[in-house]
C-alpha cells in the first residue's frame, strides 16, 4: 500500500484531472480521495456527470467524527465506484467536502483520516488541491510516500512553483517530493525545470485540453480513447510512479 499526495503551487494546472486520470490508469487497486480544502466537487459534477452521493465522502466522515466513531469502521460506506476506462480496474472514490463551511470543522480529523486510509488494502491517491500560504495539512504530507506537485511549464506557473514549493518542502522530505509536468517544453523543457528547482520530475503529462475534458467535464470518451496519446501519457505516468513506489518499498525492506 502506498499514498501519493497530489497538489499544485497555484493557478489551475490540472491536479484533479491528473489525479483522476492516474486513478483510472493505476495498475493496482486504488482509492482516489478528494481532500481539496477549496471544495468544488468537480469529480462528482464532471466525470460522474452530476451524481450526488448524498452523505458520502468527507461530509459523511465529519458526522462520524462528531459521533466519535473510528474512521476505519465507517470509511467503506462513504466510497463510490468510479466508472472504469480500462478492463479489470475498479477504482474507488472518496468525495470531498460538501460545503466550504465544513472545511474548518475537519481540521482535527486529518490524522484520523490518514490513519484509516493507510490501514486499507491498496494504494491511495489524494487530491490536496493548492498548497496555499500555510502549506498542506501536516498529516497529509507526513503520511504520503510521495508528494507530487503538478505544474505547467509556463513562466507564470513556474513563478508560483518557486513561491510555494519551499513551503511544501519544509514539511516533506526532499526524496519524497517530485514534480509532475503538464505540457513539457511549453515553453520550458523537463530538463530546464528540473535543473532550476533541483527536484525530480516523476511524471511528464501531455497538454491536451480536449482529451482531458473527458475526465474533467465528463464528456463522452471518443473511440479508442484509452489508446490515444493523452490517456497513454497518463497511463505511462501512473505505471512509472507506481513502479517507483514499489521499488522504494522493496529497498526499505532490504535495508530492514
Amino acid at each position: 500500500m502506498a499514498v501519493v499526495l497530489l497538489c499544485s503551487a497555484g493557478h489551475a494546472p490540472g491536479v484533479t484531472t491528473t489525479a483522476l486520470g492516474m486513478a483510472l490508469a493505476w495498475p493496482r487497486p486504488v482509492l482516489l480521495v478528494d481532500a481539496d480544502r477549496t471544495p468544488t466537487q468537480s469529480v462528482l459534477a464532471g466525470y460522474l456527470r452530476g451524481e450526488r452521493p448524498g452523505h458520502h465522502g468527507l461530509g459523511g466522515l465529519l458526522q462520524v467524527l462528531r459521533e466519535r466513531r473510528p474512521f476505519e469502521e465507517a470509511i467503506e460506506a462513504e466510497l463510490v465506484n468510479l466508472p472504469p476506462l480500462l478492463s479489470g480496474a475498479q477504482p474507488r472514490f472518496l468525495a470531498g467536502f460538501p460545503h466550504p463551511g465544513v472545511v474548518g470543522l475537519f481540521a482535527s480529523a486529518w490524522p484520523d483520516l490518514m490513519s484509516a486510509l493507510t490501514a486499507r488494502e491498496g494504494d491511495v491517491l489524494v487530491d490536496a488541491g493548492r498548497i496555499g500560504p500555510e502549506g498542506l495539512p501536516h498529516s497529509l504530507v507526513t503520511a504520503a510516500d510521495l508528494v507530487l506537485v503538478v505544474s505547467r511549464t509556463t513562466l507564470v506557473s513556474l513563478a508560483a512553483l518557486r513561491l510555494y514549493l519551499p513551503v511544501l518542502q519544509d514539511a516533506a522530505d526532499a526524496d519524497r517530493t517530485a514534480l509532475a509536468l503538464i505540457g513539457s517544453s511549453m515553453p520550458y523543457s523537463r530538463a530546464e525545470v528540473q535543473d532550476q528547482f533541483g527536484t525530480t520530475v516523476a511524471a511528464d503529462l501531455p497538454h491536451d485540453p480536449e482529451a482531458a475534458a473527458v475526465l474533467s467535464d465528463g464528456l463522452p470518451a471518443p473511440r479508442r480513447y484509452t489508446g490515444g496519446s493523452y490517456f497513454r501519457g497518463v497511463t505511462l505516468a501512473a505505471r512509472s510512479i507506481c513502479g517507483r513506489l514499489v521499488a522504494a518499498r522493496e529497498l526499505i525492506g532490504v535495508r530492514r
